[in-house]
């Protein structure tokens, strides 16, 4: 017979691991790193693991551990380092935070109110209570402690004791965002593992949120001349040129810049396997055509990236949805559609398919790609020249994977791709990736016009980075990741939202995240024109990375149609 906590983490396991990799949420991860942990401490424990019958050949401890190794692939980052054991029987499940807003009446009565709907100078009643998982009641603690930061760089903090709730006030003189933590302390000061911090924000009069700076005079023209450069570079080409350049690379990728393709095979599927990856069911080998693309493009590095086709399939019936990378460098898996082709591109433009503990961890932990962009003095992060920068050639590679697969006369060759291809093109991305996919559709008109013809139809990016940049120059929450240097305007999305002219959706901007605040959202997402569809969509108590459970989510959705006027509003409390 199995026991009862062994049978439970197998359930865990088996609900968690349908989860997409962007659906997951911290809470269940910590589930199943405490799994792996209780089994290196209890033996007992292990071998009863051990005997379990998964129906895979693997054992639970080896299918957890897979699960977090497709996690770090598809997002960059070791998840492990941030999770922690469960000390505390109390939150052996966990606890979390609710977070409500409220504006107080004439007569000292609390309304409810979505913390997207404050106006300049209003203040907001903030309430958070901290629930258990297991009980879902509130569970008190010694302290609670909430840290906030407003645009105009106004802190406060604010601590209560012995208790379950913490309320406070917030207020923005001017259209801006105010964002907060919360964390569940013990009696020495000290996080309690297993409670979840919370993330939040309020937002004034945020439809009045503008780009800290004007566009360049010469924005367009200097993306035109860029895409001239591209178009000079046949992603065909079989030959090296080397590069003399000021962006730093490594693995001697000049050498390796030219055209090559590779078909996915068995063995190819073994070496993914091998190299660490959560590597595609095999059945895709029988359902899809999988390559293995790396296209000569300008700069250090040649366009990499994955391209998969359904083998059955109607004439003109697929769009190419293209998915697009989040910061730091690993290779992107092969994904697959049955009713669409898709196109992974890799923004590094390293090789594919490489040891991911070795390879790309020595590329993104303390090397070439750690700090591309920031403007923080490292390698690769400055903009001191607009037309040799790391950020102006991970756009051109970009570009590059798109052009060749939407030109028969380039990738004809490769079978059923133009065939079922019906000219249109999808765009999805979340953090670099949300960043990659606005860029992309800013500079989809002028791509246009050197490109054999397509159509771009949606675009959807996710926690939008690199946004606004200029904003911690005019007392804007700044971002901890970059800072802001002459010649950013040039790469920023705030600057050329101006020219994107496709429906775009927002699908998350984390009332907390630290990372993008959403005040730097706001400001791209305002300067998308009037006349073009666009939806923007909050989350309270959520940051970069953290997305509380589905059950207790709320959301605040706006969509604006082609008028500009808001036609859709919906509020969730």
């Amino acid at each position: 017979m199995v026991r009862e906590d062994v049978k439970l983490a197998l359930e865990s396991y088996e609900k968690i691991s349908k989860k997409t990799f962007t659906q997951v949420t911290t809470t269940q991860l910590n589930v199943l790193y405490n799994i792996v942990c209780r089994a290196k401490r209890d033996e007992e424990y292990r071998l009863e693991l051990e005997k379990l019958d998964t129906g895979v050949g693997d054992t639970l401890v080896e299918l957890i551990e897979k699960y977090f190794a497709g996690y770090n692939t598809r997002h960059g980052l070791d998840i492990r380092e941030t999770l922690t054991e469960f000390v505390d029987p109390e939150f052996a499940s966990g606890a979390y935070f609710i977070v409500k807003t409220y504006i107080k009446g004439s007569d000292g009565k609390l309304t409810e109110r979505a913390p997207t709907e404050f106006s300049s100078g209003e203040v907001a009643y903030v309430r958070a209570t901290l629930r258990s998982h297991a009980s879902d009641e509130p569970v008190a603690v010694d302290r609670l402690v909430m840290k906030s930061v407003a645009d105009g760089e106004v802190s406060t903090e604010v601590t209560v004791r012995n208790s379950h709730t913490i309320e406070f006030e917030l207020t923005c003189k001017e259209p801006g965002a105010v964002k907060f933590n919360i964390a569940a302390l013990d009696g020495q000061g000290k996080g309690i593992l297993g409670c979840e911090t919370a993330y939040g924000g309020v937002l004034f009069s945020w439809r009045e949120i503008k780009a800290a700076h004007t566009p360049p005079s010469d924005l367009e023209e200097f993306w035109r001349g860029e895409i001239d450069r591209l178009m000079k570079v046949d992603p065909t080409d079989t030959a090296s040129d080397g590069y003399s350049g000021r962006v730093s690379w490594a693995f001697g990728m000049p050498k390796k810049n030219h055209f090559s393709i590779t078909k996915f095979t068995e063995e190819y599927h073994k070496m993914l396997h091998d190299n660490g990856y959560n590597a595609p069911p095999r059945e895709r080998l029988e359902s899809h055509d999988s390559y293995e693309l790396n296209l000569k493009a300008p700069g250090p590095c040649h366009a990499s990236g994955y391209l998969s086709i359904p083998k059955v399939g109607e004439k003109k019936s697929m769009p190419i949805m293209i998915t697009v990378d989040g910061y730091s460098a690993y290779a992107p898996m092969p994904v697959y559609h049955d009713k669409y082709i898709r196109l992974h591109s890799s923004h590094h433009g390293y090789e594919m398919g490489k040891p991911a503990s070795g390879y790309y961890f020595n590329l993104s932990r303390g090397g070439i790609l750690t700090n591309y962009g920031r403007a923080n003095g490292e390698i690769n992060s400055d903009y001191k020249d607009i037309h040799d920068c790391y950020m102006v050639y991970l756009h051109l590679r970009n570009m590059q994977m798109i052009r060749f697969v939407t030109d028969p006369a380039l990738s004809g060759f490769i079978e059923n791709l133009h065939e079922y291809w019906n000219g249109e093109i999808m765009l999805s991305g979340g953090s670099m990736g949300g960043y990659q996919t606005a860029m992309l559709s800013a500079l989809y008109p002028l791509l246009r016009e050197r490109c054999a013809p397509f159509k771009l139809v949606s675009a959807r990016s996710n926690i939008t980075a690199f946004c606004n940049l200029a904003g911690r120059t005019v007392g804007r929450i700044p971002t901890k990741i970059t800072r802001y240097e002459a010649g950013m305007d040039y790469f920023d999305p705030a600057t050329l939202a101006h020219l994107i002219e496709t429906p775009f959706v927002v699908t998350r901007s984390g009332l907390g995240d630290e990372t993008c605040p959403s005040s730097s959202i706001i400001a791209f997402f305002n300067s998308i024109r009037d006349g073009v569809p666009r939806e923007i969509r909050f989350l309270q108590n959520s940051s970069h990375g953290y997305v509380p459970d589905e059950e207790v989510q709320m959301w605040y959705k706006y969509r604006f149609d082609a008028s500009g006027d808001e036609f859709e509003k919906l509020i969730d409390f």
